[in-house]
């Protein structure tokens, strides 16, 4: 073969082009948009890129977007991107084909032949429930999400969080006993219970890591329920003990509702490590069932034992020698008693009038 039969590759490619042709920048970087499959509410299953109008979705292989959901049409919606001109520009125009299920957006349904203008960032639902979100390509991206992975440090703490575990389970079983060798006997069944129910309870949430954000986050959530349980084992003591040492008896009588407060600040760190719902809407939602299950429990104890503490003052006696506050007097404690004969003698009354009171609705 001759050297004649090459063109030059000045032929091709001019050496001096023309600074007057350019090419236009919407042939370099073509305006589209990015289609967001969303499973459960929140988790991206596919995103699709799309720079060719009209871009449409269905079942069908001949489609631009295929989805599987037997509630999707062969061919459902029809996506169009207006003109430049148009009044509607940076926003999409629905197509509707499908004459079964149609399409849900927002709180309207629309059905085979209608169309409506999608706006990035709104969400539009197909068939039995299949969700997605518009992105346009000329939207700014939100800031990356940090992701931190389970740490050598967290693995440290989780350690030392299930060491105090065992310390404070052996301490308060040794201060609960009444028999000698009552320790050796109850502490390996109240471990047993206790390492089971967290293992139980870190897998429920792990589970539901898994369900909504693909990630299941184990040790992370083991992390956080051991140091949830020692920091409320941890409060309850110091409530329990600072009560007995000072002589507050309100601090023992009210300790369950700091141990809910905590209960529901670890629920907070479960679901933000299970869910992609955002902090402040966890942190109002978790807010306000802890409002409604303080106010539960009050009502309920009040209605039951006429009184809003759990427990009776010093129900569990301590050392006395962590006793802090001063000794008081006979007659100091006479009349203490006798303040308290005449609340249990109300009580009593108030109890015999409910009997008397229930009585008398049986006969009717």
């Amino acid at each position: 073969m001759s050297q004649h039969e090459y063109p030059e590759l000045t032929d091709i490619a001019p050496e001096h082009e023309d600074a007057s042709v350019q090419p236009s920048t919407s042939a370099q970087e073509p305006e589209g948009a990015v289609l967001e499959l969303v499973e459960r509410g929140h988790r991206l299953a596919m995103a699709l890129p799309v720079y060719a109008w009209p871009c449409t979705i269905g079942r069908a292989a001949t489609n631009d977007l295929v989805l599987t959901d037997p509630s999707i049409g062969p061919s459902h919606v029809r996506l169009h991107q207006p003109n430049a001109g148009h009044p509607n520009v940076g926003q999409y125009e629905v197509e509707v084909l499908d004459s079964t299920n149609g399409v849900w957006h927002g709180r309207r349904h629309y059905s085979a032949g209608e169309r409506f203008v999608w706006q990035p960032g709104q969400r539009l639902t197909l068939g039995r429930g299949v969700q997605l979100n518009l992105r346009s390509t000329a939207q700014p991206l939100p800031a990356t999400q940090r992701w931190r992975p389970f740490s050598r440090a967290q693995g440290l703490l989780t350690a030392m969080a299930l060491v105090l575990l065992v310390l404070l389970s052996a301490w308060t079983t040794w201060l609960g006993a009444t028999e000698t060798g009552a320790l050796a006997r109850q502490l390996p069944a109240i471990l047993l219970w206790m390492l089971g129910g967290l293992l139980v309870w870190t897998l429920g949430w792990s589970m539901m890591g898994k369900l909504f954000t693909g990630v299941t986050g184990f040790w992370r959530h083991v992390c956080i329920a051991s140091v949830g349980m020692v920091a409320m084992a941890v409060l309850d003591v110091l409530l329990s003990v600072t009560g007995f040492a000072m002589s507050w008896p309100m601090l023992s009588r009210f300790a369950s509702l700091a141990s809910f407060t905590l209960l529901a600040v670890v629920i907070w760190f479960h679901l933000r490590a299970a869910t992609l719902v955002s902090a402040r809407t966890l942190a109002l939602a978790v807010g306000g069932l802890l409002v409604l299950g303080i106010g539960a429990k009050l009502g309920l104890q009040w209605q039951t034992q006429k009184r809003l503490g759990d427990n009776l003052y010093m129900s569990t006696m301590l050392p006395p020698e962590w006793r802090l506050a001063p000794t008081t007097s006979v007659d100091q404690f006479m009349q203490g008693t006798d303040s308290m004969r005449e609340q249990l003698q109300n009580r009593s009354q108030l109890e015999k009038d409910d009997d008397e009171e229930g009585d008398d609705s049986g006969l009717d």
